[in-house]
């Protein structure tokens, strides 16, 4: 019997498609990547046409339709339209649906009439009966089931979703059981997204408050994180400052005010590493698992991630490459193919799951962009060397990569022995970055460059989702890709995940016995990550880089 065609789809920020095969990724996008506005909310209208186009059928060749968030019905109401003030979490709309969905929490006549009208909005669209899907078992469900491990703890943490900020299951043979969470109100991910916009970040962006973090020092500032967020005395979930009352001019933000923004950012991070931290413990406590499998938006703070890999009572981790909302349809789907037919948890074999272009594609964006090409017959070896030579190349190639991070189909690169790097390409291409830029390294090499690199860690270090103490001999061949407290971000590259791209790390290797080079994401500051040859060839002339790599075709400027 062939195995059932799913179609899954996420409304909200971050809305997205998937279409899967049985627990087989066929296709997944973000609808930001084709709409060109970052965090594209509502319904996923370009995603859903490009994962069935990947796939060459149409929605009648679809088996079942399953949609994640139950409660979530705005976002349907709202089609592709987003709230005004949505984002603002110190403003009180967002507090209103924060209590809300805390209330969806509690079950009863409320989360059920919640439930039935967002079923009901979505066959009206789809013209039959949709699926739906727990949020947070979403999350659960992409980690563990994309992970290998036979067993596992699943913790999904992020701001909200289905009236819960967090919540853990013990995964066994296929299935994930909920044990515990913390309600929408209590939430980590609530806190560190008001520490960003206190610090003048977009709440979706709080990764700067990661990497501004390293320039603080954590004391200054730590008794009041302590009392704007919590563990609850049993462990299971969080406690919080009032919500209500909250505010960034009053009150306990009032006096972060008087500290540096560094020592801030410093003081946030370190607390929101200590709470989870207690929170997993609970768990590994209750379950005896010694694998961790992590989603949710909070673990897309790599640091939290590494300290959790730390942990004595942890062998094994993994963290899902789309690790915020842009998973919740995987997980949709996976969670309903579990839950109907069965599955057993294995890795992801890579991410590239987003749309493919056409050389005549590529070729008509160079034409329209006046850009004269040379088609090279080895172009992985011309990307090498030019990368040998201190040139930034823009490298697009084969399908666009699925989740947050660009792996090298969409990725700029140049060497990793310039610190300054950071500074001007940065600028370059108007960023404001605090993190440096992340090192692709050869998974066979991986050892020589960071201490506490191990089994148990392999499978996620190459999707980009943790960080590692790098070794000496890594401080001094690569220093830009270090961060100011000596740990890097690496993507682990395999020769079976991109041939292409491991044939430029290994010729840099020969060339220059350095087994990494700069791997960042290939867009303009508030940009999504390009997804079409036009938005390639837009980007690099904005982007001023020396080299663009469009698939067989090179375009090396004059005077580059």
């Amino acid at each position: 019997m062939a195995a059932p065609l799913i179609l899954a789809i996420h409304e909200d920020s971050n809305a997205n498609a998937a279409l899967l095969r049985g627990t087989e990724i066929v296709a997944a996008v973000a609808e930001e990547r084709l709409t060109r506005t970052r965090f594209q909310g509502g319904f996923p209208t370009r995603s859903v046409e490009a994962v069935l186009a990947l796939a060459g059928v149409d929605i009648d060749a679809v088996d079942s339709v399953v949609a994640g968030n139950r409660t979530h019905f705005l976002p349907r109401l709202l089609g592709s339209g987003v709230l005004e003030g949505e984002h603002d979490l110190f403003g009180p709309l967002h507090k209103a649906w924060l209590f809300f969905q805390a209330g969806m929490a509690q079950g009863g006549v409320a989360a059920r009439a919640a439930e039935s009208l967002s079923a009901a909005l979505l066959k009206r669209r789809f013209g039959r009966p949709v699926s739906l899907i727990d949020h947070h078992t979403a999350h659960a469900y992409t980690a563990y089931l994309t992970s290998g491990f036979p067993e596992a703890l699943a913790v999904s943490v992020d701001n909200l979703g289905d009236g819960w900020s967090a919540r853990i299951f013990r995964c066994r043979g296929g299935h994930c059981e909920v044990l515990w969470g913390s309600d929408a109100v209590r939430s980590p991910g609530q806190f560190y997204g008001e520490i960003s916009q206190f610090l003048g970040f977009h709440v979706l962006l709080a990764g700067k408050v990661t990497g501004l973090a390293a320039h603080g020092d954590p004391r200054p500032a730590y008794s009041i994180m302590r009392k704007l967020i919590d563990l609850a005395p049993d462990g299971t979930s969080f406690t919080v400052s009032p919500v209500w009352t909250r505010s960034r001019r009053r009150g306990l933000y009032a006096e972060l005010a008087r500290f540096r923004k560094e020592d801030v950012a410093a003081a946030a991070q370190k607390r929101l590493e200590d709470v989870l931290v207690a929170f997993v413990r609970r768990g590994l406590r209750e379950t005896g698992d010694r694998n961790i499998v992590l989603a949710g938006g909070v673990f897309a703070n790599v640091l939290v991630n590494q300290r959790l890999w730390n942990l004595p009572e942890v062998d094994g981790i993994f963290i899902h490459p789309a690790m915020s909302d842009q998973g919740i349809a995987v997980g949709a789907a996976l969670a309903h193919v579990a839950e109907t037919v069965g599955a057993m948890p294995h890795p992801i074999p890579h991410a590239f799951l987003g749309p493919l272009y056409s050389e005549e594609e590529m070729g008509l964006a160079l034409e329209e962009a006046r850009l004269t090409a040379e088609r090279c017959r080895d172009i992985d070896a011309r990307i090498a060397d030019l990368v040998v030579q201190g040139r930034t190349v823009a490298r697009f190639t084969g399908r666009m990569e699925y989740g947050p991070r660009a792996l090298g189909h969409r990725s700029i690169l140049h060497h990793a022995k310039d610190p300054s790097v950071n500074t001007w390409l940065n600028d370059r291409l108007r960023r404001s970055e605090f993190m440096p830029f992340a090192p692709a390294t050869l998974i066979d090499h991986a050892a020589r460059c960071y201490e506490d690199f191990g089994k148990g860690a392999e499978h996620t270090a190459r999707f980009m989702t943790i960080t590692f103490r790098c070794t000496e001999t890594m401080r001094r061949m690569s220093p830009a890709v270090v961060h100011l407290d000596g740990t890097a971000r690496p993507q682990l590259v395999r020769e079976e995940d991109d041939p292409g791209y491991h044939r430029i790390l290994r010729i840099v290797l020969e060339k220059t016995g350095i087994p990494s080079i700069i791997n960042t994401s290939f867009n303009m500051h508030q940009e999504p990550i390009v997804a079409t040859p036009a938005d390639a060839v837009r980007s690099f002339l904005q982007g001023r880089l020396d080299a663009l790599a469009l698939g067989p075709f090179l375009v090396v400027p004059p005077g580059a």
